[in-house]
């Protein structure tokens, strides 16, 4: 049986703005539940505002919830007493590769910091040693052409390798990578997901990759969990074969359409399903199910009753009326 790593129990996060003197309360996640086991990977998909980053944050404990816990083996994330031990183990790689580096230091400096801070490296020699290893296996080559160069002297794609490095470097259990592609040319992206997955293969990480692409998840195999997010809830889980063969959520199903297809003869049966219809906001969800305003297959139970998640095979949930 697979160990748990960590488990995020009823989580709900609200938000709120000023309007004028009014200040306007939404929910950005409603009652979510998610395992993580060890040394697995899992996918966070679907598009913008459906609470993706925000679920990743929080099992990072860089967003407190409003309601709910994440357990972190066994220990509430919130009540650790050695927080800077925590902070190690679990770690961020930011969407952004031009804002998330200080452009006033060098990639060796960007580095070393975390190695020295968290006394990884008994002296600067052995942390210049580590460093330049994990620079090759992010595949800056040969480290010495990069070790003094600063963030504004490198392209996105590097920029992008030295955060992943940046986050693995101090050996991490978890690690949120938080579309670490978007900001990237397309030919720069099979490099970046080659190297990530490798390299958290290779170390047994767990991995949450958060993404409105389900290509990319393909890089990480067919029996890699996907969970599909839309504003705020979960409504559908499953391996990717599993999603990719037999889609259950109408919301899936768009998705996946959505996918791009090389072959034109394909390209009009892949048409997007849902209606017509303002883009989704937290701000004003439709009554019942969040999709039920652009569903085509929604009826009047859709519009009065939230559907609750439920397991339809072992490796299967799906939130939806229609199960």
């Amino acid at each position: 049986m697979t160990e748990t790593l960590i488990v995020a129990e009823n989580i709900s996060k609200k938000f709120g703005f000023r309007k004028g003197l009014k200040v306007i309360e939404f929910y950005a996640l409603k009652n979510i539940n998610l395992e993580i086991p060890k040394s697995s990977i899992i996918g966070l998909v679907g598009e913008s505002g459906s609470g993706k980053t925000t679920l990743g944050k929080i099992t990072l404990a860089l967003l407190k919830p409003t309601e709910g816990k994440v357990v972190y083996e066994g220990k509430d994330v919130f009540r650790m007493v050695k927080k800077k031990e925590y902070r190690r183990l679990l770690q961020y790689i930011p969407q952004d590769p031009y804002a998330s580096l200080n452009p006033f230091k060098t990639v060796k400096q960007l580095l070393m910091e975390p190695l020295l801070y968290h006394k990884l490296a008994g002296s600067k020699h052995e942390a210049i040693e580590i460093v330049q290893e994990f620079m090759t296996n992010v595949g800056l080559t040969p480290p010495e052409r990069y070790m003094n160069l600063y963030s504004p002297q490198l392209s996105g794609g590097e920029r992008q390798r030295v955060n992943i490095a940046r986050a693995l470097i101090v050996k991490p259990t978890y690690v949120v990578a938080d579309e670490p592609t978007t900001m990237l040319d397309a030919s720069l992206k099979s490099g970046i997901m080659t190297t990530l997955r490798e390299l958290v293969t290779k170390s047994n990480i767990s991995l949450a990759f958060i993404t409105h692409e389900m290509s990319l998840m393909q890089f990480f195999g067919p029996s890699s969990k996907v969970i599909v997010m839309y504003l705020g809830k979960i409504v559908e889980e499953g391996t990717l074969k599993d999603l990719l063969n037999e889609p259950l959520h109408p919301y899936t199903k768009a998705l996946i359409r959505a996918m791009p297809v090389a072959d034109p003869k394909y390209r009009s049966d892949r048409s997007i399903l849902l209606k017509e219809a303002p883009p989704p906001s937290p701000l004003n969800k439709p009554p019942g199910c969040p999709l039920s305003d652009r569903c085509p297959s929604a009826s009047s139970l859709c519009s009065k009753e939230e559907p609750v998640l439920k397991n339809i095979s072992t490796t299967r949930k799906v939130a939806c009326h229609l199960y």
